[in-house]
């Protein structure tokens, strides 16, 4: 798949990340690079933000929680499911960026770009802003809870069943091989914007000339 890439950019720009927690209670706001398997966290407050700086050429993901314990917490979301903006902020001051649910979700999300511009767009996705405010229904058994027994995300159909076919893994890892079923379509039903599964890109990855981004969570 190619996108025009946007020229509205200044490369001098470094990456930020607001992240404002509009959920009634406190969050765990956490942060890491696409090859780390844990991150970095911090507690923001019901009504609160908080800004990360990432460096340029940062690939990686922001996610929130807010039942959660022990490293759980910390983990990135390929062990315990959670939401997730992810972010490529390239050397040329274009960013790629969406929201995933291909491991799983928790909380609702937006992401907004800075920059409004639609210059060369072809397809709606130029500096648009995607979103789930409704999370879709979690299918019985797909629950998971933290140590208390709250509930504190909901499996994706890879995480679920762990093949090849639903997680684009072994005789199925290819564009043109992997493809969504049954689970996935129910995410896209209720949120059309986000990644279902790994090879999801047509309609879910944004690109823009910006390097500066507001993450809404609840």
């Amino acid at each position: 798949m190619v996108i025009a890439a946007p020229t509205n950019t200044t490369n001098g720009d470094q990456p930020t990340i607001l992240v404002k927690n509009h959920c009634n209670a406190t969050l765990k706001i956490g942060y890491s690079k696409d090859v780390d398997y844990f991150g970095t966290v911090v507690d923001v407050s019901a009504g609160s933000s908080y800004t990360i700086h990432p460096s340029v050429g940062w690939s990686g993901r922001v996610w929130g929680r807010k039942s959660c314990s022990g490293d759980k917490c910390y983990d990135s979301g390929m062990g315990s499911p959670a939401s997730l903006a992810e972010f490529h902020f390239l050397d040329s001051g274009n960013t790629f960026y969406d929201i995933s649910f291909v491991d799983g979700f928790n909380l609702p999300m937006v992401v907004e770009p800075a920059s409004k511009s639609k210059e060369g767009d072809t397809d709606g996705r130029m500096c648009s802003t995607p979103r789930c405010t409704t999370l879709p229904e979690c299918p019985s058994g797909w629950e998971t809870y933290d140590d208390n027994g709250n509930f504190s995300g909901c499996k994706s159909a890879c995480t679920k069943f762990n093949t090849d076919e639903y997680c684009c893994t072994g005789a199925y890892n290819g564009q043109n091989l992997c493809h969504g079923n049954q689970y996935t379509e129910q995410v896209k039903d209720v949120c059309p914007d986000v990644y279902s599964y790994a090879y999801d890109d047509a309609t879910s990855v944004f690109t823009c000339g910006t390097r500066s981004f507001t993450v809404t969570i609840c």
